[in-house]
């Protein structure tokens, strides 16, 4: 019985190669194994900015390559609330935006406080625990002291006292240098920076992001921790920015913007 099916197959088989001619059978099996190898690429070659917003606001890091040569990390508006506290006051879940970043030896890295009508100060630890870095005070929209680190290992910055209503909340991140990252391939902003607009105002901002050279890398869209307020609506966005013109255009380019922004 099996060898009768068996025979019926084959039988089948090459009557179909006698109606189609065998030039149609392998350009099909050749077609199929060509889309295969394209879908293999493309998954193999999407860019490596594809969810790294997203991946930003659930792990709360990332790494960069040594072509990146400045980072901008937010203090996002509300970053000093306390996640303890009864009710949540945060916008997003991390005091820095991104709470973690791993770079290579030679990295400039800049804190941008974005955090309406409160000054803020980043002090920075080696594994010793002993104080490398301090930046001063300093304002709302404005920036801190660079900060480059050219031996590796991993940092901790934080800032305590930052909270009344939760004496023992400690805004902190780390930065971890290794010098074994290669360079991203498909980054070519030597500046990347992280910020923060209501959602709703997408459209406009990107006009105004582009009108000045810097490009949006990848967004991620997120519920306001606290509900939104009058003017930002409930969703609020994280932009991952890059710029080809070192740090200080792009830095100009979102002080302009952070004033404008609906937050209190």
């Amino acid at each position: 019985m099996v060898s009768q099916y068996s025979e019926i197959v084959i039988f089948s088989f090459l009557g179909l190669m006698l109606l189609l001619g065998p030039t149609t059978l392998l350009s099909s099996f050749a077609q199929n194994s060509t889309n295969d190898q394209l879908e293999k690429s493309i998954n193999n070659s999407k860019s490596i900015t594809d969810g790294a917003a997203q991946s930003i606001f659930q792990n709360k890091e990332i790494t960069l390559g040594n072509n990146v040569k400045n980072v901008i990390i937010l203090i996002p508006n509300e970053g000093h609330e306390s996640p303890t506290l009864p009710e949540e006051q945060r916008q997003i879940n991390q005091p820095y935006v991104p709470e973690n970043i791993i770079v290579n030896p030679g990295t400039k890295i800049i804190w941008l406080n974005g955090d309406v009508g409160h000054e803020h100060i980043i002090t920075l630890d080696d594994q010793n625990l002993e104080k490398v870095y301090d930046s001063g005070k300093f304002d709302f929209n404005t920036v801190s002291t660079p900060l480059v680190l050219n031996r590796t290992g991993k940092f901790t910055y934080s800032e305590a006292n930052v909270n009344v209503d939760d004496p023992k909340f400690v805004m902190k991140g780390t930065v971890t240098i290794k010098d074994t990252i290669p360079a991203l391939d498909n980054i070519t902003s030597d500046t990347v920076a992280f910020f923060m607009i209501p959602a709703k105002d997408l459209n406009k901002h990107i006009s105004e992001l582009a009108a000045n050279g810097v490009d949006v890398l990848d967004k991620f869209t997120f519920k306001d921790l606290r509900g939104g307020q009058k003017g930002t609506g409930p969703d609020e966005m994280l932009l991952l920015l890059g710029g080809k013109d070192g740090q200080d255009k792009l830095i100009s380019t979102l002080q302009k913007i952070a004033p404008d922004l609906p937050y209190s």
